[in-house]
């Protein structure tokens, strides 16, 4: 009993340890690591080009979407019902829902009128890239 019970010490001990561990930073995806300068307005419409990397489905990430006051209010294409925000830092989260209880979630940076980031289907099994230019940016 008392070896079981040194056992049982040495293993609590042990996961305590190795939860103190600091966790490696996740890689941002190459083409989010270039973004850089102030965050400038993100309202407006915004251009996305989406590519599949894992997996082979239909995209449900729409052409384009518009931010009003740091929402996700509109996107064009196959999504039925969109959800998402772009906080004070660039970081954008979106969900993108079309037929059939399909999911694409979507996340990313935008920044001084261009954004890029990766998107994943738990629905589909595949996921990607995307990057994405402000109109007026694009018109610059």
């Amino acid at each position: 009993m008392r070896i079981l019970a040194l056992a049982l010490a040495a293993c609590v001990a042990a996961g305590g340890a190795y939860a103190k561990q600091p966790r490696a930073q996740k890689a941002k995806p190459e083409n989010e690591q270039t973004l850089s300068g102030p965050v400038g307005d993100t309202n407006g419409t915004w251009s996305i080009e989406a590519a599949t990397t894992v997996g082979e489905c239909q995209l449900l990430i729409p052409p384009s979407f518009d931010v009003v006051d740091g929402k996700i209010a509109a996107a064009s294409g196959p999504a039925g019902s969109t959800w998402g925000y772009v906080d004070e830092g660039g970081t954008i989260v979106a969900r993108f829902t079309g037929q059939g209880e399909r999911v694409v979630r979507f996340h990313g940076t935008l920044r001084n009128g261009k954004g890029a980031g990766a998107w994943s289907s738990s629905t589909d099994l595949c996921g990607g890239t995307w990057r994405a230019t402000r109109g007026e940016a694009a018109a610059q």
